[in-house]
């Protein structure tokens, strides 16, 4: 089972979203919370290189850009209330990146509260995000059943709503 950035975030958030999408499960995509996420991407950050695909990796970056002589890698997200799945998806494009030799920081990017956090690769992330890789592939081949829905705080807004709660 291959793991991207999109499972890792979603892992960090709701084990049972992340096992959804791994059985390419699709979410509503009429969610409004979704759509909005959407309009942020494309009315932002227009002068930077958007969506970059590693196929290698199934792994799709926001956008990159050089910042006083520094390439940065940028994931733009809604909101903060994300903010640590977040910076495990980036640290997860970092690593993958670092792996092929290229040598960059990351950026999370929030445009409606004005937020811009640098994520650096630390020496100990990297057998954190195996161990993390690890554990999310065990989780998503050993649940032939979908694990049973627990109630978060984020449940109200996500598009995976009714395979839960309906």
């Amino acid at each position: 089972m291959k793991v991207n950035g999109s499972l890792i975030q979603a892992y960090n958030i709701c084990p049972r979203q992340a096992w959804l999408m791994s059985r390419q499960m699709s979410s509503n995509q009429n969610n409004s919370f979704l759509e909005i996420g959407r309009l942020i991407d494309q009315t932002t950050f227009k002068r930077e290189k958007k969506k970059i695909y590693l196929a290698e990796f199934a792994a799709e970056i926001d956008f990159i850009t050089l910042k006083n002589g520094n390439l940065f890698v940028a994931e733009i997200k809604k909101s903060s209330r994300t903010m640590a799945s977040g910076i495990k998806q980036l640290k997860y494009y970092l690593y993958l990146l670092n792996k092929k030799g290229i040598k960059c920081k990351g950026l999370i990017k929030i445009p409606k509260e004005k937020i811009s956090i640098t994520v650096e690769l630390k020496e100990n992330d990297e057998a954190l995000i195996k161990d993390e890789i690890d554990e999310i592939v065990a989780f998503l081949s050993s649940n032939d059943d979908a694990p049973v829905p627990k109630k978060i705080k984020f449940c109200g807004k996500c598009s995976y709503f009714e395979f839960c709660w309906s």
